[in-house]
Protein backbone atom coordinates (compact mmCIF):
# COMPACT_ATOMS: atom_id res chain seq x y z
CA UNK A 1 0.00 0.00 0.00
CA UNK A 2 2.96 2.67 0.83
CA UNK A 3 4.58 1.88 -2.62
CA UNK A 4 1.21 2.74 -4.20
CA UNK A 5 1.02 6.28 -2.23
CA UNK A 6 4.74 6.89 -3.27
CA UNK A 7 4.33 5.83 -6.85
CA UNK A 8 1.17 7.88 -7.12
CA UNK A 9 2.75 10.76 -4.95
CA UNK A 10 6.14 10.69 -7.71
CA UNK A 11 3.52 10.82 -10.56
CA UNK A 12 1.84 13.49 -9.45
CA UNK A 13 5.40 15.52 -8.54
CA UNK A 14 6.43 14.88 -12.48
CA UNK A 15 3.04 15.85 -13.69
CA UNK A 16 3.03 19.25 -12.14
CA UNK A 17 6.29 19.95 -12.40
CA UNK A 18 5.91 19.75 -16.38
CA UNK A 19 2.80 21.73 -16.19
CA UNK A 20 5.13 24.42 -14.61
CA UNK A 21 7.76 24.45 -17.01
CA UNK A 22 5.07 24.36 -19.93
CA UNK A 23 3.65 27.54 -18.36
CA UNK A 24 7.38 29.25 -17.82
CA UNK A 25 7.93 28.80 -21.80
CA UNK A 26 4.49 30.52 -22.93
CA UNK A 27 5.63 33.27 -20.76
CA UNK A 28 8.75 33.79 -22.05
CA UNK A 29 7.36 33.29 -25.16
CA UNK A 30 4.67 36.21 -24.61
CA UNK A 31 7.37 38.55 -22.94
CA UNK A 32 9.37 38.11 -26.28
CA UNK A 33 6.68 39.39 -28.64
CA UNK A 34 5.97 41.89 -26.24
CA UNK A 35 9.47 42.91 -26.58
CA UNK A 36 9.23 43.08 -30.16
CA UNK A 37 6.38 45.70 -30.14
CA UNK A 38 8.23 48.10 -28.17
CA UNK A 39 10.17 49.85 -30.03
CA UNK A 40 6.92 51.71 -31.32
CA UNK A 41 5.61 52.06 -28.15
CA UNK A 42 8.55 54.00 -26.74
CA UNK A 43 8.95 56.50 -30.41
CA UNK A 44 4.65 56.82 -29.37
CA UNK A 45 5.57 57.52 -25.63
CA UNK A 46 8.43 59.49 -26.52
CA UNK A 47 6.56 61.86 -28.78
CA UNK A 48 3.89 62.51 -26.86
CA UNK A 49 6.11 63.17 -23.41
CA UNK A 50 7.70 66.24 -26.08
CA UNK A 51 4.14 67.52 -27.60
CA UNK A 52 2.70 67.26 -23.83
CA UNK A 53 5.87 69.13 -22.46
CA UNK A 54 6.04 71.75 -25.07
CA UNK A 55 2.08 72.46 -24.85
CA UNK A 56 1.59 71.75 -21.52
CA UNK A 57 -1.13 69.19 -22.27
CA UNK A 58 -3.01 67.50 -19.64
CA UNK A 59 -2.58 63.50 -18.69
CA UNK A 60 -5.98 62.40 -21.71
CA UNK A 61 -4.44 64.77 -24.13
CA UNK A 62 -1.05 62.86 -23.54
CA UNK A 63 -2.73 59.14 -23.76
CA UNK A 64 -4.32 60.15 -26.83
CA UNK A 65 -1.43 61.36 -28.87
CA UNK A 66 1.00 58.74 -27.41
CA UNK A 67 -1.59 56.17 -28.85
CA UNK A 68 -1.46 58.35 -31.98
CA UNK A 69 2.03 58.10 -32.71
CA UNK A 70 2.60 54.41 -31.47
CA UNK A 71 0.22 54.04 -34.58
CA UNK A 72 2.30 56.40 -36.75
CA UNK A 73 5.64 54.37 -36.22
CA UNK A 74 3.57 50.92 -36.08
CA UNK A 75 2.74 51.81 -39.95
CA UNK A 76 6.36 53.87 -40.93
CA UNK A 77 8.17 50.67 -39.78
CA UNK A 78 7.16 48.99 -42.68
CA UNK A 79 9.56 48.49 -44.93
CA UNK A 80 7.55 47.86 -48.26
CA UNK A 81 5.35 50.78 -47.27
CA UNK A 82 5.61 53.44 -50.73
CA UNK A 83 6.81 57.40 -50.61
CA UNK A 84 3.31 57.98 -51.46
CA UNK A 85 1.92 56.08 -48.98
CA UNK A 86 4.40 57.74 -46.31
CA UNK A 87 3.85 61.17 -46.88
CA UNK A 88 -0.27 60.80 -46.67
CA UNK A 89 0.07 58.74 -43.61
CA UNK A 90 2.61 61.93 -42.87
CA UNK A 91 -0.42 64.52 -43.87
CA UNK A 92 -3.23 62.40 -41.70
CA UNK A 93 -1.07 62.38 -39.01
CA UNK A 94 -0.69 66.54 -38.84
CA UNK A 95 -4.51 66.82 -39.95
CA UNK A 96 -4.60 64.73 -36.72
CA UNK A 97 -2.92 66.70 -34.22
CA UNK A 98 -4.24 70.03 -35.71
CA UNK A 99 -7.66 68.67 -34.99
CA UNK A 100 -6.95 67.97 -31.36
CA UNK A 101 -5.03 71.43 -30.80
CA UNK A 102 -6.50 75.06 -30.15
CA UNK A 103 -5.32 77.36 -32.17
CA UNK A 104 -2.90 78.94 -29.64
CA UNK A 105 -1.72 75.44 -28.99
CA UNK A 106 -1.08 74.73 -33.21
CA UNK A 107 0.34 78.41 -33.15
CA UNK A 108 2.67 77.92 -30.64
CA UNK A 109 3.53 74.68 -32.35
CA UNK A 110 4.03 75.77 -35.80
CA UNK A 111 6.88 78.37 -33.94
CA UNK A 112 9.02 74.95 -32.95
CA UNK A 113 9.49 73.64 -36.93
CA UNK A 114 12.16 71.45 -35.42
CA UNK A 115 9.52 69.09 -33.00
CA UNK A 116 6.73 69.26 -35.77
CA UNK A 117 8.42 67.95 -38.04
CA UNK A 118 9.68 65.51 -35.12
CA UNK A 119 6.11 64.27 -34.90
CA UNK A 120 5.44 64.06 -38.49
CA UNK A 121 8.17 61.60 -39.69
Amino acid sequence: MKKIFAALTLILAFTINANAQEKTQALTAEKFQIKKELPSAEKGKKDAALLTEFLGLNATQNVDFFRLFEQKHKILEDQNLSEERRKEVTRIIEGKIRASLDGYQIEKLEKNPELLKRLLN
